[in-house]
Parts: C-alpha cells; structure tokens; sequence
C-alpha cells in the first residue's frame, strides 16, 4: 500500500497549512475528535449526532464512525452523542492546552411497547445535511421495514420517493428520471455494477451483513462522480468485536446464514444466502405453459475490520453472486446467467484531531451471458466489465465554520460485448482505459444560519481524451428551530453506461456495459433541486423540486450489426425529467414507517427514434416514466412478542410500445427474420400499478437463542399488475396483422413462511 497517503508528514503538514491560511482560527482554540462505537458489540457508527450543548459546535460522524469538532476555545462543555436506536450519551469535558481525543460507546436502546415510549428528536445541531435529496437508512430502519420474504435494503430504497422501479422482476433503481447505470453504487467503496436479483423479491445485499443505506438522489457533492443521476453508498457490518454471535432464517424461497465475531485486534463477518425456488417456479411455469422454469441465486459476503492503533484501522471486504435462469417454452427458450465479484480495502489513517485520511483499493467485476433458440435461429450475447481503482479521501475540519475535504481517484476499466448467431459474430465490441478523477469542496458556515457547500471535481477518461470540470454548490437556511431551506445546483458527467435492449416491448434481462472512446462521448446532466424540511408533530417532513437536462443519452442502435466501435451501435440525444417528492417519516415508537409521494415526468429525444414524417427525432417518455408513485411502510408493535408490517404501493402505468403488425426480413446468413410494425414509442400506457406485501412475526425466546417466526405474503389482493403485452402472430407475416395479444402478469399472491434464529 502506498503510504504517501498515509504518513508522509512534510506532505500532510503542507496540506494542513494551506488549510490554515484559508480557514483561520485563534491559536489558543483546542479540537475534541474520537470514534463513536456500539457499546454492546463495538461496530463504528456512522452518521451519529455530536454537539457541545448549548454551542454552535457540532456536526456528525462520518462513514468510519469518527467525529471531529475544531476551534473551540478552552473551558468547561457538555458533550452529548445522539442516535435513533441508542441512548444519548453526555460526557462533560475541561479543555485546556492541547487537543482531546474522547472515544464514545453509545448503548443500544430497544424501543419500548409498554408505557415508555423512545422518542427520536432532533439535537441542538438541527439538520446536518447541506445538500438536499438525501436519505439515511441505518440496520434497524432497514430490518423494521415491511420484510416481504426478508429484509432488504434495495427494496427498503425502492419505497423512498424519486425512486421508481420497472417492475415486480426487477429491484433496478429508477433515480428522478434516470436509469440504473447513472447510480453510483458502492459496496464498503466497491462499484457494483448490477444490483438485481429476479422477481424482485432479493437485492444483492443482505440485511444480516448491511449497516447501513445511503442514498443521494441529486445533486451530491464533489466526492461523487462518474454517474449522472444517484448515489447509493452501502456499508456492511464490522462484525461483533466483543463476542461471537450468529444469526441464521429459513423460508420457502431462501436460506441464510451470518457468521461474527473478535479475531485479531477487530472483527470478522461472514455472510452467505441460498434460494430455492425451483418448486414454485416450476408450478409457475407449468401455468405459464412453459416446459422448464428453473431460477436461483447465491450471494456471499465477507468482511473484517482491524483496529491498529487510535490512528490506523484496516477493512478488507469482498463479495460474490450469481444468478441462473433457464426457460422452456414451445417455440423459444433461453438461458441467462449474470453475476458480480468485488474486493476492497480501506486504510483510516488519523493524522490529527482535526485531519483523517482514507485510502481505498477496490476491484470489481461484472459479467452476463444470454442464449437465446428458436427453431431456425441460435443467438448469444456476453458481457463482461473489470474495474480496479485506488481512491484517496482526506478531510480537515478547521474550526466550528470550515470543514475542507479533497480528494482523488485513479481507475483502469476494460469492457466487452458480443452478439450473434452460432456461425456468426454481429457486434463485437471492447475497449479498455484508463478514468482520473481530483475533487475539492468545502463546507461553510456562513452565518448561524446559513450554511454552504461548493466543490469542483475534475475528470479524465483516457478512452477519447475527454475531460472536464464539474462545479456543485449547496445551500442550507434555517428558518426555524426544525425547518430548513435547501437547494443545490451541479453538473455531472458518465463515461461508461448501461444499454437496455427490448423484445417486443419486453426487457432482456442481461446487461450491456460498454465505454466511452473516441466515436462515443460522455454523457452530461444538470441538476437543480429546492426543496423544505422540518419536523412537525413528532413527525419528519421533506418535500423537494427537482429538474434535469440530459446531453448525450445513448440507446442500442438495432440497424447497426456488423460494426466493432462503439459509436456506430448508438443512438444518442438530450433528454429532460422534472418532479416533486414528498416524504412523511416517523421513526419511533410503538408505530413507525414513511409515506412517500413522487410525481415527475421523463422524457428523451433520441436520433433515429420516434421520428416525424421528415425523419425529425420526437421527444419520447422513459419506459419507466411514471407520472404519480406512492409507497405507504408501516411498521406496528403489537406487544412485547408480536409485530406488524405492511407495504402499499400504488403507481400509474409505465409507458409500452405497442405492436401494429408484422414483417420479416432476410438477414446476411440468408435466414428471413420476423420483425414487428410498431406505434409510436412509449406511446400508449399499462393499466395502473398497485400492490400490498404483509407481514406478520412473532418472537420466541429457547434458552440463550432468539427465535422469530414469520408469515410473509406479497400481493395480499392477488392483483394482476401487467408486467407487459407480447402478440402471439397468427398465419403468414403477409397478413399483416399484429396477432393475438397477451398479457404477462407479475407476481401473484405470494405466501411465504419463515424462521429466523440469533445466537
């Protein structure tokens, strides 16, 4: 590990007196700085409230649970530590000459069904997000929401508004008009470049492993790059430094198991989860008509964290998952396997109590391969992505008014795609470079009031020898003791991305990365949000604004089979989405949950697509535009033993493009192809979404296990929400005529039965 990251004093003391000279403070003032731990198995955490009470000290843990607070002038001060699910903790501190370094361990706090109801209230702090559109979903948000089979966090996200979603099949994240591959998502700093497991039921990441969900859904800071839309930053457990622990659940669809525990001077977690499916899928494909339905995935997750000194700790994380889907049909079947691998390793170095460094290195890999056969015709189509990069993030807090972060990121990236028959490649495509990424940005307290955060971040991508700046400024007012005023305005650009493709109106299920070169640009947005904030009758309210200009979107250019550079198998153009979110949180007590209200509209006008009788490109809508998204999670603790949980979604329909009639055509190998005479894109909408997941649990406890028994039941009405139509052609393409059309329903009244053991 290269450790001019780390320790090199003449570097770091330069950095630390540029930091100085624009951030002054009077010399006698001191700095308070520490980690904030659980008291109960010594997991760091992230994001808790500190504040010296009765002061304009304060501020936040950060992702490794350390805590800095500079330029406070020696005397007697209150510490107090804040977090939802733990008891506040006060600590009185004399300072004098010379930094204190104060470790804290707050004590879990489990929430009271009786007369004693915990209460989750603000600090002295208020808000300590600048930027607006983000929301933090910690271990015990993430297992108390509806757990429809298992608790999951990419499903929890999925209820949080701007967040649209495809379909039941899919746990893909629709940001406030983008796509999934314009989300940043990282796993313990690892990209990860699919998140989706089938049916919609699992995301890649357990909730035994997971602390904690991030999600940023516009106009994110500097730090950030490389995405056009979002950031999701998941955190995996420490594992329990104290003692060895367990937990392990059984249901009709999956199995788990988690593993932690103390080894060395940390932690250790290891995690692993199973379906089996292959019973209910096969009665499914039986009703379906189908001769051989067979799905599963696996995932598995590993982790440990080293305390070194107070100044140096080490995280070493991995993970691995795979999905394989085979399908039988009377004319057709295909076959698709995709999974992901990821490593990183994380190097917290505490040069002072004002200056900590982190330096991250991650590799990660995505890979598809779909076979697709129908009598006359035998098609393939792989993909594969590497991604290996180094990342070094320094932060400096320089008084109660400054807090200046920097940073930079090298990354060495290599994709590939193919398609075509078994005799012969039609698209071959590949590219392999180089991404350079440096950012600045400094949070500002202007006024008691006023606070701002402005950063630069530049970047380079060595395929085509694009660069360029991108500037983001936040702004937070208080107007009242728990109401804020936000805003944010940036650009952002993406040198890599994701093309879906469509088979008569239907989604392939693999995935296409592919990078930019010399005959493909980045692709750039612009994003502006406002939004208000503020708590009122126990309750927390956020409502935001938003809007997005889009240049440089691309889709898969079909009429293009033959070519291997990458600009030739697109079509590009602008594209623009705007909307409004509401969300309404209560987090404590005998009852919790959040509503979410989105309303917005994306559209794309694309060269080539929805065109004029003058071949003019028409604007278009999003396949997943979605025009109104509610999500209603409901948690309910009956009594000491028992619980409630419930999910409601309700959606307009998501736009399709419907089939007028049919062709074919004769492709190079000679073999005459069928095609379809379509609409307008995207030009007619599916019925209505809507959909109630129940749960029901009950505790036990056997000896020294906790057990917890569980009924789950997706779709509690049995609605029939359409996944999609597909036209079943009758006689001879001569005809014309569209054929019969089917609907393809999503998922049924889905009961599951689960059992759940700590230990």
């Amino acid at each position: 590990m290269d450790r001019r990251c780390g320790t090199g004093r003449p570097w770091s003391a330069a950095f630390a007196a540029v930091l100085l000279v624009l951030a002054p403070h009077r010399a006698s003032a001191v700095a308070i700085s520490g980690f904030v731990r659980d008291a109960h198995s010594g997991e760091s955490l992230a994001y808790v409230t500190v504040v010296l009470a009765g002061t304009r000290w304060g501020g936040t843990t950060d992702a490794n649970g350390h805590y800095a607070l500079a330029g406070i002038p020696p005397g007697t001060y209150t510490l107090r530590v804040q977090s939802l699910g733990y008891l506040a903790a006060t600590d009185t501190l004399v300072l004098g000459p010379g930094d204190l370094v104060r470790h804290i361990r707050l004590v879990p706090q489990a929430v009271e069904v009786g007369e004693t109801v915990v209460e989750a209230r603000r600090t002295e702090s208020g808000a300590s997000d600048v930027a607006p559109g983000r929301t933090l979903l910690q271990i015990r948000e993430l297992r108390a929401a509806p757990a429809a089979i298992e608790a999951d966090p990419i499903r929890a996200v999925q209820t949080l508004p701007g967040v649209a979603t495809l379909s039941d099949f899919s746990v893909g994240l629709y940001v406030r008009g983008g796509t999934p591959d314009q989300n940043l998502i990282l796993l313990d700093g690892a990209d990860l470049y699919n998140v989706d497991h089938l049916f919609g039921l699992f995301s890649t990441f357990p909730a035994d492993a997971t602390k904690s969900a991030e999600l940023l859904r516009g106009g994110f800071p500097a730090r950030y790059g490389d995405r056009l839309s979002s950031v999701l930053n998941v955190v995996s457990s420490e594992g329990n430094k104290e003692q060895f622990q367990g937990a392990a659940g059984a249901s009709l669809l999956a199995s788990r198991l988690t593993l932690q525990g103390p080894v060395g001077r940390g932690s250790y977690l290891l995690s692993g989860r199973r379906t089996h499916l292959d019973p209910l899928l096969a009665l499914a494909g039986s009703r379906l008509g189908a001769r051989w339905l067979r799905y599963n995935f696996y995932d598995l997750q590993g982790k440990t964290h080293q305390v070194l000194s107070d100044a140096d700790q080490v995280t070493v994380s991995t993970y691995g998952g795979n999905d394989a889907l085979a399908y039988r049909f009377e004319r057709f079947d295909f076959d698709v396997q995709w999974g992901n691998r990821a490593i990183s390793s994380r190097w917290t170095h505490v040069f002072s109590s004002q200056f900590i460094g982190n330096l991250v290195l991650a590799g990660s890999r995505f890979a598809s391969e779909t076979r697709f056969n129908t009598e006359d015709v035998r098609m393939h189509e792989r993909n594969r992505l590497t991604d290996q990069s180094l990342r070094c993030d320094l932060a400096y807090t320089a008084g109660a008014a400054h807090t200046v972060e920097v940073g930079w990121l090298a990354k060495r990236l290599q994709s590939r795609y193919a398609f075509g028959e078994a005799t012969q490649e039609w698209m071959d495509v590949g590219a392999r470079g180089s991404q350079y990424a440096a950012y600045v940005q400094d949070e500002w307290r202007l006024t008691p009031l006023w606070t701002a955060q402005a950063g630069l971040r530049y970047s380079r991508a060595s395929n085509g020898g694009y660069s360029g700046w991108d500037p983001r400024v936040s702004m937070r007012y208080q107007v009242g003791r728990d109401t804020y005023l936000k805003a944010a305005v940036g650009e952002y650009r993406q040198y890599l991305f994701r093309l879906s493709r469509e088979f008569q109106g239907i989604s392939l299920l693999s995935s296409i990365w592919v990078m930019t070169d010399s005959t493909a640009a980045p692709s750039r947005a612009t994003h502006g949000v406002v939004g208000l904030e503020s708590r009122v009758l126990g309750l927390d309210l956020d409502l935001e604004a938003w809007c997005k200009s889009y240049r440089g979107l691309y889709e898969l250019n079909y009429d293009n089979v033959t070519s291997v550079r990458i600009g030739d198998i697109l079509r590009r153009g602008p594209g623009r989405a705007w909307g409004a979110d509401l969300l309404v949180k209560h987090q404590s007590g005998r009852h919790s949950g959040w509503l979410s209200v989105s309303t917005g509209i994306s559209e794309r006008t694309i060269a080539g697509l929805n065109t004029g009788a003058d071949g003019t490109p028409r604007p278009f809508n999003s396949k997943f535009d979605r025009r109104l998204q509610t999500n209603l999670v409901y948690s309910w603790q009956l009594g000491r033993r028992w619980a409630l949980s419930t999910r409601a979604a309700a959606a307009s329909g998501q736009p399709y493009t419907e089939v007028l009639g049919r062709g074919e055509v004769e492709l190079p190998s000679g073999i005459r192809w069928p095609f379809n005479d379509l609409g307008a894109l995207n030009g007619v909408r599916l019925p209505a979404y809507q959909r109630l997941d129940v749960g029901l649990e009950r505790r036990f406890r056997c000896r020294s296990w906790d057990l917890t028994a569980s009924l789950q039941v997706v779709n509690v009405t049995n609605h029939r929400n359409v996944f999609n139509y597909f036209w079943d052609p009758e006689g001879e393409p001569a005809n014309s005529e569209p054929g019969v059309r089917h609907q393809i329903s999503m998922l049924p009244l889905l009961p599951s039965f689960g059992l759940d053991v700590d230990f």
